[in-house]
């Protein structure tokens, strides 16, 4: 699979200090059937520090965006935390404009096709009503010029 489309999504609670990937893809295994996560990366607070962690392969098709049959042609990211009601960290946006720029460079995906999930699932809020989708695209932009 070659995605043409980065997809961002938050998982809607509260970021705490523990893995809360593993509970994430333990909901979309046991409660919504996918056979393991359904996003490709995600960025996380663990204990005092962030990271991107690793979901499904980047060549499988993911289970993150049914609506227009995204799944086929897009990785989705999701930063954890619900950002409806705050905006996303600094230190987490940094970590997720460098993963979109790495894909975007592997993919030759442009910063255009960086998306949010409620662009396709227009009933949701995801990646939330204070994340900075258009700045997002922006400093990915300038750092790829």
């Amino acid at each position: 699979m070659k995605p043409e489309y980065i997809i961002i999504h938050h998982s809607l609670t509260k970021d705490g200090v523990v893995v809360d990937w593993n509970a994430i893809e333990k909901y979309h295994k046991n409660e919504l059937g996918y056979k393991d996560i359904g996003y490709h990366f995600g960025v996380e607070r663990i204990g005092n520090k962030y990271a991107v962690l690793t979901g499904r392969a980047e060549n499988e098709v993911g289970a993150h965006t049914k609506q227009e049959g995204m799944n086929y042609n897009s990785h989705g990211i999701c930063i954890v935390g619900n950002y409806d009601n705050e905006r996303p960290p600094e230190i987490a946006l940094d970590l997720l404009v460098d993963k979109c720029i790495m894909l975007c460079q592997k993919y030759d995906i442009p910063p255009n096709n960086i998306k949010a999930h409620h662009d396709y699932a227009t009933y949701k809020t995801c990646p939330g009503k204070m994340f900075p989708m258009s700045e997002l695209r922006e400093r990915v932009r300038k750092r790829l010029c």
